[in-house]
């Protein structure tokens, strides 16, 4: 039964930095605009929402900030480029 779970607790998530920024950058783009997205519900919303924070923190901790475009563009084809090698279950 789950109902003494503390769901404030955190907990910890290795991710790759490769890994980390496409999913903030997936976020970032494709979710931006889910104020307008009424198939998900406010309490969705806000947990994508507060999720796509939380990667952007992790990116800025670990030096990826803004960049020019074409320094972006470059980054993000070179994550794009490492992502094909990481085992996905669901995929593999």
């Amino acid at each position: 039964m789950m109902s003494d779970e503390d769901f404030s607790r955190e907990v910890s998530v290795r991710i790759s930095l490769g890994h980390l920024l496409l999913a903030w950058e997936v976020m970032s783009s494709k979710f931006s605009d889910l104020g307008a997205n009424e198939s998900l519900s406010e309490e969705e919303r806000r947990a994508v929402w507060g999720l796509a924070d939380l990667l952007e923190k992790a990116l800025v901790e670990h030096g990826i900030t803004g960049r020019p475009q074409v320094e972006w563009e470059t980054l993000i084809s070179k994550a794009n480029a490492y992502i094909k090698n990481v085992p996905v279950d669901f995929l593999d």
